[in-house]
């Protein structure tokens, strides 16, 4: 019936397109099950958020730790915090204060070595000091704090301050159960000029002083306490101090040495020690102990 080509050319196209048709539509139905199940898949995917990690202090951290440790350990109280700790006023107890200026050297170097007693009332000539002290005085002449536990508040007392090559010069005051003030902070002068340190200025340290004249650090004969004026040299101006304050006496006196024993080339007797031989006899004495 289709004998010629032409008539078998459009049979077969005709036969090609019938099969295309059921082909086609499978594979697209096949695709388009494909991609909605790809779909399903990606919107069911869970959507990871980054949330930034806090930042934690190291005290947080510590107060955290604190705060679990005693969680765990109920019989461990908790530290209060600073609002339920009680200020308290830290108190060394009554102490003494003062000033000094000393004569000759500069205001801004009033250094030396000082002693301070203290006396109970009055001085006198032979001072009991109930308290003692050796104390470095600073530059600015200003020293504090010196404890005066063990006596009592509210009873006079009489503080006696001397220099290193200075005469002693009291003050009288009464005892604060806090600070105390010598001269009502106002400064203590001390006189210079004592070189041999008997709280008496006279001819025997202007000749210590006339010692060393001329001397300055470096030199063999010098002599750090003659420098009153703390000024490198010993010269007629630390002469001339000495010389105004000579004849001058410091508070409490003259201080001596107790006899000796024995007679030393520094101390003398009124009568030879028992033993001893006669004031105008010769010769040696041999002493053997027993």
């Amino acid at each position: 019936m289709f004998l010629t080509f032409k008539q078998r050319l459009l049979l077969g196209i005709y036969v090609f397109f019938l099969l295309t048709i059921p082909v086609g539509s499978y594979l697209v139905s096949q695709y388009q099950t494909i991609n909605s199940s790809a779909q399903e898949q990606k919107s069911t995917k869970p959507i990871v958020k980054v949330v930034p990690k806090p930042v934690i202090s190291p005290i947080q951290e510590l107060l955290s730790a604190s705060q679990a440790s005693v969680s765990q350990n109920p019989s461990v109280s908790p530290s209060p915090t600073p609002s339920d700790i009680p200020t308290t006023a830290i108190s060394y107890g009554p102490t003494l204060s003062f000033k000094a200026t000393l004569e000759g050297s500069p205001l801004d170097n009033q250094t030396t070595k000082m002693f301070v007693g203290i006396a109970e009332g009055a001085l006198s000539s032979n001072p009991k000091f109930l308290l003692s002290f050796a104390v470095n005085l600073p530059a600015s002449g200003e020293y504090n704090n010196i404890s005066l536990a063990g006596l009592n508040p509210g009873t006079q007392y009489t503080a006696l301050l001397k220099g290193t090559s200075q005469i002693a010069t009291s003050s009288t005051f009464v005892m604060s159960p806090s600070i105390s003030n010598l001269n009502n902070g106002q400064p203590l002068n001390l006189l210079s000029g004592d070189i041999n340190d008997d709280n008496v200025i006279n001819s025997a340290d202007y000749s210590l002083a006339q010692q060393a004249l001329g001397s300055t650090s470096k030199s063999s004969n010098w002599n750090a306490i003659v420098d009153l004026n703390k000024d490198g040299i010993i010269n007629a101006f630390d002469l001339a101090i000495i010389t105004r304050n000579i004849g001058q006496t410091g508070a409490s006196g003259a201080w001596t040495s107790p006899l000796p024993e024995i007679a030393t080339p520094s101390a003398g007797l009124t009568s030879p020690p028992v033993g001893s031989p006669e004031e105008n006899s010769k010769g040696y004495w041999l002493w053997i102990p027993k």
